[in-house]
């Protein structure tokens, strides 16, 4: 049985099955095959099928534009073989003999091992094909829409009933226990699986199953799936393995920007970037583990006391402030910040070409309370004070939460003792502990303060303050800090003369 496969722009494949002595090939509607294309004369050409020797010839009924076999154009009649393309204008045939099937071998399959140079053969006979997928498929941003893309243009260019593209991760909904199942065969050897009314093609992607395309004809005249249409999925198979490795690059760079804005909380951005190369790397956050930190505790002084002397309004004025200046201060000085309701914790760790921990974080310590002072400089009676507490040990430090939602804590008795000794620096003292005051002594005057006790702890825990500088600080304050506490004092300002307005 012979059969033609043609395909015309713009519209589906039609097949049909060559019929014995003359068809007549032509745009003129009682044609036997109808060509829409203009270039094609009323009667064109003409396929002459001999039912004894099964022999098919065609010949050119003297067109206009010519009649072209495998890209060569004919004269006179020629003799057809299997496979051979037919092209009358833009319109394209392609020619197919069925062997006949032995009884009881209806079900037999062809496979075929989805190798490199079987995509290369694909890809290189359907260019035209792959040039239209890959034009609509390139402005797609989704997953969804890109399978509903693919799905359609299988439909249309190979002209079949069902077509499925099932990903990777939902092969669990296969049986696999099914060791006759086209879909396990194709995933189990990644190969091309194709029965008589069913094509199944692996979408592979350097060695690696990204998912998988079926297809199945169940109309009654269908012509069975034959070489070309086994080609022709392995090229779209190989578009589609594209198509997803572009998606999985969009949803990763998705997640890595939201995974930056997340960091940008609580690092500053060099540091931030730093840990992002690594979750790039491993896709997580770093977890909690124990490390040697420096971790400086600062809270407002009865916040909630404050805000009902103060008002809502310009006490969210001196918090959003405070926030805004005590993160400037800590990311300048390469520090990371976790957010209390009313106050911060800053950890600091050592870093190359920067000062030691202990000293940035008394730097920032000392910023964050003339900034609270200064804040009081108008109007002493709307004051607010801190107390800073800053500490040197072993804590738990990193990332919990879940990849949606995520946030950097920091734990253990470090910052229990920390919470303490700030409640004793109110008002306005940079208290340290005693791990931390020997890489100050050059740098600030020291004083003790006394002993601090615990519940649980035997011995006190002796306590220092930084009373001043000694020389001058390590790092010049950061204009984007100054301007930022300039503004806020303009707006406290402003809010004072309207209240007293």
């Amino acid at each position: 049985m012979w059969s033609l496969s043609i395909k015309n722009p713009g519209s589906e494949p039609v097949q049909i099955k060559l019929r014995p002595g003359k068809m007549v090939i032509g745009r003129n509607v009682t044609s036997d095959i109808v060509i829409t294309d203009a270039a094609a004369s009323r009667r064109h050409a003409e396929i002459y099928l001999d039912s004894l020797s099964e022999l098919a010839t065609i010949i050119d009924l003297k067109s206009s534009n010519g009649t072209y076999v495998n890209r060569q154009r004919i004269s006179g009649l020629f003799r057809l073989q299997d496979n051979d393309v037919i092209r009358i204008g833009q319109s394209v045939m392609h020619l197919t003999k069925h062997a006949a099937e032995a009884p009881g071998q209806k079900g037999n399959t062809d496979t075929r091992l989805f190798t490199r140079e079987l995509v290369l053969e694909a890809v290189d006979e359907n260019p035209i094909l792959l040039y239209e997928m890959a034009q609509k498929l390139n402005t797609v941003l989704d997953i969804d829409s890109a399978i509903s893309q693919v799905t359609d243009l299988i439909k249309k260019a190979m002209g079949v009933d069902v077509c499925e593209v099932i990903l990777a991760k939902d092969f669990n909904q296969i049986n696999m226990e099914n060791a006759d199942d086209l879909k396990v065969k194709a995933i189990r050897e990644s190969s091309v699986e194709r029965s008589a009314m069913a094509l199944c093609v692996p979408i592979i992607s350097d060695g690696k199953p990204l998912g998988l395309i079926y297809m199945e004809k169940n109309r009654s005249d269908a012509i069975p799936f034959i070489e070309r249409d086994m080609q022709l999925a392995v090229a779209v198979s190989h578009q589609t393995a594209l198509t997803i490795q572009r998606m999985d690059l969009l949803d990763k760079t998705r997640k890595d920007e939201q995974v930056k804005q997340l960091l940008l909380r609580f690092v500053s951005p060099v540091e931030a970037q730093d840990i992002l190369k690594s979750f790039m790397k491993t896709g997580n956050l770093p977890g909690l583990t124990e490390k040697k930190v420096t971790v400086m505790v600062v809270e407002i002084a009865d916040a909630n006391d404050l805000a009902e002397r103060i008002g809502p309004t310009y006490f969210s004025y001196i918090l959003n402030g405070f926030y805004q200046h005590a993160t400037k201060a800590v990311f300048k000085r390469g520090g990371m910040v976790k957010y209390l309701g009313d106050g911060v914790i800053a950890v600091f760790m050592e870093a190359e070409d920067r000062p030691c921990p202990e000293e940035r974080a008394v730097s920032v310590g000392l910023e964050i309370v003339d900034f609270i002072k200064n804040l009081g400089a108008d109007d002493p009676s709307r004051a607010c004070v801190v107390g800073v507490a800053i500490n040197t040990g072993k804590a738990m430090v990193g990332y919990v939460g879940t990849q949606e939602r995520a946030e950097f804590n920091v734990m253990g008795d470090l910052i229990k003792v920390s919470y303490r000794m700030q409640d004793y620096a109110r008002p306005n003292r940079v208290f340290v502990g005693p791990k931390t005051v020997e890489p100050l002594l050059n740098k600030y005057l020291i004083k003790k303060t006394g002993s601090l006790t615990m519940q649980g702890r035997e011995k006190p825990i002796q306590v220092y303050e930084v009373a001043s500088v000694k020389t001058a600080p390590f790092v010049e304050k950061d204009p984007d800090v100054s301007s930022a506490f300039k503004e806020v004092a303009e707006r406290l300002k402003a809010h004072l003369k309207d209240d007293e307005g």
